[in-house]
């Protein structure tokens, strides 16, 4: 399953899904219209589905492509896009996809069970090198894809035309939830034939198709009137691409855009919330800020060291003196977004004295100068050292903050068990599930499972629930297994975020949704008067 990171997601939820703040259309606006909508953006890296893992391309893609099913925004429950159903075995392990009709991509290729088996088989395909290949690790004959013994998942069968089967290697209940993720998305014939073509010009199967992408500059899309599904409400939407989101406040007060996302804490969301508050959307997101412990540290084995360290964090100073409260203090290991969610982590509640006590008990700190560990190049060294601060006042540890290494070497260090201090581990959930919150981090082959913990009991907990009956059953096992998390502590939750959505008053339907934190842009209807 999943392998990335990121921040997090918002306040005091109930464990079902959050209330989802939008902005509602115009009566009679729910037609297709026209008009241009536009959208602040980053440079994409990659737009071929398998390719794509970063919100920069996401969100290009979320108008460029559509799936088997998509997360209701309120409900976060998948519903069928392109599926007409999703079908389990009594087991969970064998699922059959059956394929709604007249489905085409935007050359007029069919999408039909071979373009599905074609995208999934390209992916899981080791030496493709595509970055949702992870996501195919459930899928009967995986491991022979990554060691080139094969190029096609002996799991996925054509049945007709329109359905095929995956057989699962262990039975599990929450697949369908997962076939929401873009990794999932088909891929047509011609663009297998010329992949870097196909990443520069996608050939969609969504309510938009690429009309042009001028690097670090613009990519327009237009309306594809053949799409089966719901009409876009604006003719084009078009992504303005800019540095960073700074730069992206400053041409959406210009009047230069309709939609600007994931605007960042500080002067700007603070800016925002006085002279825009009709426009602004927060919203919970799936996603959670962590320190990871590194467990095979020997100063970091006993977990009443790791259960003192994260009481004596005060998150809440964290999150009101240095973001504005735009980040919540967790509670939990998992998104409160989702069902199953509690507020789990007694040992994330703020008290000096037990941290003191607790430290006291395992021997005291033995490790000199603590390092806090975190990437270089997007100011989480700020927090940390406000977080080191605390733990100097509370514990009496000193403590050094490097953050000198790039993204992808510390993500390297992580991987490899290099890390010499407690490190920031952050992630962003890629489907709605408790086990995409548990197994990944904890699990004993879990993709990113860096903290050297592991536990069998946990393992089996994960796989009880994968083997339920149904979603709903499965979280009594989750719920166990969190547990178990939630005493050892091999990492402490630091907060939720919430997701900052702007749009003008211009545009109307506005609704994000809490998974990846993007509005839905297809959704969207700028007003009819509006020219460019």
């Amino acid at each position: 399953m999943p392998t990335r990171s990121t921040l997090a997601r918002l306040a005091v939820c109930a464990a079902t899904a959050c209330a989802l703040v939008s902005t509602t259309a115009p009566a009679g606006a729910t037609g297709p219209g026209g008009g241009e909508l536009r959208v602040f953006a980053e440079e994409p890296g990659h737009l071929m589905p398998g390719n794509v893992d970063q919100s920069e391309s996401l969100i290009v893609d979320s108008v460029l492509y559509s799936g088997l099913v998509r997360y209701d925004p309120k409900t976060l429950q998948p519903v069928n896009v392109q599926a007409e159903s999703i079908t389990p075995s009594a087991d969970q392990k064998v699922w059959t996809v059956k394929l709604k009709k007249g489905l085409t991509f935007h050359n007029g290729e069919p999408v039909d069970a071979d373009a599905y088996i074609r995208a999934w088989n390209y992916t899981a395909y080791g030496p493709n090198q595509q970055a949702n290949n992870d996501f195919f690790r459930s899928i009967q004959g995986y491991p022979d894809l990554q060691q080139g013994k094969a190029k096609s998942l002996s799991g996925l069968k054509k049945t007709d035309r329109r359905t095929f089967t995956v057989t699962l290697s262990q039975p599990y209940s929450g697949f369908r939830t997962m076939l929401g993720y873009i990794g999932f998305h088909p891929l047509a014939k011609a663009c297998l034939a010329d992949v870097k073509a196909c990443d520069e010009k996608p050939i969609g199967n969504g309510p938009y198709r690429m009309e042009s992408w001028e690097h670090n500059k613009v990519i327009r899309t237009v309306r594809f009137d053949g799409y089966k599904g719901p009409k876009g409400k604006s003719k084009r939407i078009t992504f303005k691409l800019m540095e960073n989101v700074s730069d992206g406040y400053a041409a959406f007060e210009r009047g230069e855009l309709d939609v600007i996302r994931k605007l960042l804490p500080g002067d700007k969301l603070r800016d925002a919330r006085q002279k825009h508050a009709d426009g602004l959307i927060e919203v919970p997101m799936a996603s959670l800020q962590r320190i990871a412990f590194p467990t095979y540290d020997a100063r970091f084995k006993d977990k009443r060291v790791r259960q003192a360290l994260s009481m004596a964090v005060d998150r809440k100073a964290l999150v009101d003196d240095l973001y504005q409260g735009a980040h919540v203090p967790a509670e939990g290991f998992v998104s409160p977004v989702f069902p199953g969610a509690r507020n789990s982590c007694g040992y994330c509640v703020y008290d000096p004295e037990r941290a003191r006590k607790l430290l006291a008990e395992a021997g005291g700190w033995q490790g000199g100068k603590l390092e806090l560990w975190t990437n270089s190049g997007a100011d989480h060294q700020v927090w940390m050292a406000a977080l080191g601060e605390q733990l100097k006042k509370n514990l009496g540890i000193d403590y050094v903050v490097k953050a000198d290494l790039p993204y992808s070497q510390y993500v390297d260090k992580i991987h490899t068990n290099s890390m010499t201090g407690m490190f920031r581990s952050g992630w962003n959930s890629d489907y709605p599930s408790m086990e995409n919150f548990l197994n990944p981090l904890y699990g004993k082959n879990g993709s990113t499972a860096v903290t050297g913990w592991t536990d069998p009991r946990f393992d089996e907990l994960v796989a009880q629930g994968n083997r339920a009956a149904n979603q709903d059953e499965a979280i009594a096992f989750y719920q166990k297994a969190e547990d178990l998390v939630a005493e050892d502590m091999p990492a402490m939750p630091v907060w939720y975020v919430k997701g900052s959505t702007l749009h003008s008053s211009k545009v109307s339907g506005v609704v994000v949704n809490p998974v990846g934190g993007e509005p839905i842009l297809a959704d969207v209807t700028p007003a009819a008067t509006t020219r460019r």
